[in-house]
């Protein structure tokens, strides 16, 4: 691995479909179906497509007032990000995690040259990926299964 990360385009990395939510979605319907396609973020659009906003799991325990009994029948663009940063699926993988890394993102859209939503990229999906281009340096198995460490690792 060396310390390179491939040039791979953000849109070869696609794995499944987004959830795709109206702004109006109530906030219970967007956790059964967060919870449901084991998901941590959503996409919300509007009635063209194009994305509005984005709602992650972190969005639901920052912003979420978890004192009102009736969260659930709120509708999602009381706490989504409004105007989501995106990423185009023709740009590489380094230039996602730049984006993910300066603004603090585990989620990014991923936009085709129609400014339409086709993934959300998630800091697991490149982790996936990366083990699975560099399993020897992911698995980080000593080379001798046998070898016991000489020293204490941790406190």
């Amino acid at each position: 691995m060396a310390g390179k990360i491939p040039k791979t385009a953000v849109g070869n990395m696609v794995r499944r479909e987004p959830i795709r939510l109206k702004p109006a979605t109530s906030l219970g319907d967007v956790v059964a179906a967060m919870k449901t396609q084991e998901r941590g973020a959503a996409i919300v659009e509007d009635d063209n497509g194009r994305p509005v906003g984005i709602v992650t799991e972190h969005d639901f325990r920052a912003k979420l007032d978890h004192g009102s009994l009736d969260w659930h029948s709120h509708t999602v663009d009381t706490i989504m990000n409004k105007n989501p940063k995106t990423i185009r699926s023709s740009q590489f993988l380094h230039e996602a995690l730049a984006l993910m890394i300066s603004c603090k993102f585990r989620h990014v859209p991923v936009i085709n040259d129609n400014d339409y939503v086709i993934n959300i990229l998630s800091i697991r999906d490149i982790i996936i990926y990366m083990a699975k281009l560099y399993p020897q340096e992911f698995l980080n198995q000593p080379p001798d299964p046998h070898t016991e460490s000489s020293g204490r690792y941790g406190g």
